[in-house]
């Protein structure tokens, strides 16, 4: 019964403050129903069998539309990787006219259109720096419900938690990939938030996320939250952009989060981490390091497929390409368990580059976004694109070793990071210059004297 008071308050709140306060509510919806994934929860019977994703859809499409004249100056073209991201969508619109199954392929092709529009809606919305706070407490509420869900659900399959996803991410290591980002979100709003209170949702938050990931068992997820935990903890550390005592606090954080780590980690947990370092294929079994196989048999097909064989690919044509000795599960068609693979196969090396191209020039429009604000000594705007830097490299740790080409979360990665270089970098360079910021630009040699 909890969990379905929690889902309607949440989705009536969203609507009232869409509508009543601010537009960007109505993304912050969308996350959390995303999370909610109602049709799938056990409690399902109990709410009306509606597609309320759709409807939050629509209510962004309808306030976007409304309220054009005051979004029409958060241009979608402006920001590079979503110039990339529009362009693999087009290659994967493509390939649908030689896709090895064009029907299935199309069906995913609706489902990958209907994520980049909604992102490419958010992004008109989100264009101050309190919006895009809203948009990431969204997505650190939404994670946390499914740290709730594991808390409340236990271990369902040995040592491993299933049936918790969502519907682009139902398995265990897909939805442990869509929350392990939010895991240094949560730690960068801990870090900046004055009132205690607000440190403690946000303590709570990030211990319901880890024990998911904990009993969710995953090791591609456990080594993302690892490296983008560790990438911005050294910069907190080690950067010449201090808060008072901020290197104090990095050490302060890092024990403490080592020995909460430690509290939550189980005997199965730490068993299945040590095999991350298990790099041998064997030939009777399927291992981990299978996968490598997989890859490689992924390159030797995209010889064959320059272009792509559309969705699933891999899965039609890579046991052609397998080594005979190796087992593969005894199943032909096998998942190539890599989106980078997962893109060259399905939309080939064009695809493959447009994809890195997409993810590279984000990284380079944070950086410059991290640049100007610390040029204007905005230091908790700085770790916060610093943070969402973070949060993308975890995502994209955790997608090297699962299919998630399509997965909203990679998107909304990206819109995050499009969002804080349209507020902290374009609008900052076309905004009217007053006196004092003139002196600020001309001190930091921003602009000429």
């Amino acid at each position: 019964m909890l969990n379905v008071l929690m889902f309607y308050s949440t989705y009536l709140a969203g609507f009232v403050l869409a509508i009543w306060r601010m537009p960007v509510f109505a993304f912050v919806l969308y996350e959390a129903v995303y999370f909610y994934n109602p049709q799938q929860r056990w409690w399902a019977p109990m709410v009306p069998d509606l597609s309320y994703s759709l409807y939050v859809s629509l209510l962004v499409l309808t306030l976007v539309i409304i309220k054009y004249k005051t979004f029409k100056e958060n241009k979608l073209l402006s920001v590079p990787h979503f110039r990339w991201m529009y362009f693999v969508l087009i290659l994967y619109a493509i390939a649908y006219f030689y896709a090895n199954n064009p029907e299935t392929h199309a069906r995913y092709l609706d489902y990958y259109f209907k994520t980049i529009l909604i992102v490419s809606l958010a992004y008109k919305l989100i264009d101050t720096s309190k919006k895009l706070d809203y948009a990431l407490f969204g997505y650190i509420f939404g994670a946390w419900y499914i740290g709730f869900v594991a808390y409340q659900t236990g271990r369902t399959s040995g040592d491993r938690l299933e049936g918790i996803g969502t519907v682009d991410s139902p398995d265990a290591n897909g939805i442990a990939a869509a929350i392990a980002p939010a895991l240094v979100l949560s730690l960068y709003y801990f870090w900046i938030s004055n009132e205690w209170w607000k440190k403690a949702l946000f303590i709570v938050a990030g211990v319901f996320i880890a024990n998911g990931l904990v009993l969710i068992n995953s090791r591609g997820a456990f080594l993302a939250a690892a490296v983008s935990l560790a990438y911005f903890m050294y910069h907190m550390y080690t950067s010449s952009f201090q808060r008072p005592k901020q290197k104090l606090m990095a050490v302060f954080i890092t024990v403490f989060g080592l020995m909460g780590a430690a509290t939550l980690a189980d005997d199965s947990f730490i068993e299945r981490m040590r095999t991350i370092t298990d790099t041998e294929v064997n030939e009777d079994r399927e291992t981990a390091a299978t996968r490598t196989v997989f890859w490689g048999a992924a390159w030797e097909m995209a010889k064959d497929h320059p272009f792509g064989a559309g969705y699933l690919g891999f899965n039609r044509f890579g046991y052609l390409y397998m080594p005979a000795n190796v087992n593969t599960g005894k199943r032909l068609q096998r998942t190539v368990h890599s989106t980078w693979f997962e893109t060259l196969t399905e939309i080939g090396y064009l695809g493959l580059f447009a994809f890195v191209a997409m993810l590279f020039s984000a990284y380079r429009v944070a950086k410059k976004s991290r640049i100007l604000l610390k040029e204007r000594g905005d230091i908790d705007d700085y770790f916060k694109v610093l943070a969402i830097e973070a949060a993308c490299i975890s995502f994209i740790v955790s997608m090297t070793f699962l299919n998630r080409l399509r997965a909203e979360i990679l998107y909304w990665c990206l819109l995050y990071i499009a969002c804080a270089y349209n507020i902290y970098y374009l609008k900052f360079q076309t905004a009217p210059i007053t006196a004092a910021a003139q002196r600020l630009l001309q001190r930091n040699k921003l602009v000429k004297t």
